[in-house]
């Protein structure tokens, strides 16, 4: 009997050091708000953790570069805007109107005046920075200011770009040359001062009236053509725009599968925490059970007699 007694003790003494171990256990894993503490707990889930979480990361810079991709061209969009509104305007205009005939040279200097205004104007906002202070149309030459005051362009030959998804990489940007078409016959500054030019000059006979109709007629059309060019750059950085948005919608929702599966993989899932807090009662319980137990036995006579 006395050592049927004193093996049940035992016994009792170890329940309650295994029930306070796993619930000591149990309670770390909750604490720590997911099953996984070490790779030794299931080095399978522990590798599949480690992997998604650098798919994670992954697409957490991706989401940067879009974000830098999308300011970049939301900022170049409003300056198109506003040079758009130039050219359908005010330039237009003032050439139109300094090819007629009834305005004396005066006249036709001050409208020269006011289209140097515009000219500069332009250029001004092809020379624009981002908030970094980078010049925006000079493509990778950033530091370098696109266009100077003869109207040349010394900015970079190639547009920026920018990787925003592992299989997708876009045009983040324009440069001066495919902005106001420099280099070429329908350069859009070197054709206002064309105009500004010929508008100086005192009309005194006829042929000097055809030789400034001529030159505003030619910088009309390119005028005209720098304004189809413009669209076509509107509606490529469109484009890019709404691309960007559809990228961002396929990895959020994307995200949110990778997220999931990580929580499972690391016991952080809604359905293992409410496993883990079962446990833990249940733990609570068999602690409190088998201190009962063991109160009960070192009541009893035969302890005391052992004792």
């Amino acid at each position: 009997m006395r050592l049927t007694t004193h093996y049940m003790f035992q016994k009792n003494i170890e329940s309650i050091t295994n029930a306070m171990s796993n619930g000591d256990d149990i309670n770390s894993r909750l604490a720590a708000g997911q099953t996984l503490l070490t790779p030794s707990d299931d080095p399978a889930g522990a590798a599949l953790a480690v992997s998604l979480q650098n798919a994670l990361a992954g697409m957490s810079q991706y989401d940067t570069a879009r974000t830098y991709a999308q300011d970049a061209l939301g900022q170049e969009n409003n300056v198109l805007d506003s040079i758009g509104n130039i050219l359908t305007s005010s330039l237009s205009e003032k050439i139109i109107a300094g090819g007629d005939g009834s305005m004396n040279d005066e006249a036709r200097q001050a409208i020269a005046t006011e289209l140097q205004g515009i000219r500069d104007s332009l250029r001004d906002l092809g020379n624009t920075r981002d908030s970094s202070g980078r010049y925006i149309f000079s493509g990778y030459k950033t530091g370098t200011e696109p266009f100077g005051q003869d109207g040349h362009y010394a900015g970079g030959d190639t547009a920026m770009t920018q990787q925003v998804s592992d299989s997708t990489t876009m045009q983040v940007g324009h440069t001066g040359q495919q902005l106001f078409m420099s280099g070429s016959d329908t350069d859009l500054l070197t054709s206002i001062d064309q105009a500004i030019n010929a508008l100086n000059k005192p009309v005194v006979n006829a042929d000097d009236r055809k030789a400034l109709q001529d030159t505003l007629d030619s910088v009309n059309k390119a005028v005209k053509k720098n304004i189809d060019n413009l669209g076509k750059i509107q509606a490529q950085v469109g484009t890019s725009l709404q691309q960007i948005d559809s990228l961002g919608e396929s990895s959020d929702t994307q995200k949110i599968s990778l997220t999931s599966r990580l929580q499972q993989a690391v016991g952080s899932d809604p359905d293992t925490s409410i496993t883990l807090i079962t446990q833990s009662k249940m733990a609570e319980f068999a602690l409190s059970s088998s201190m009962v137990v063991f109160q009960s036995m070192q009541k009893m006579s035969i302890f005391n007699y052992i004792g």
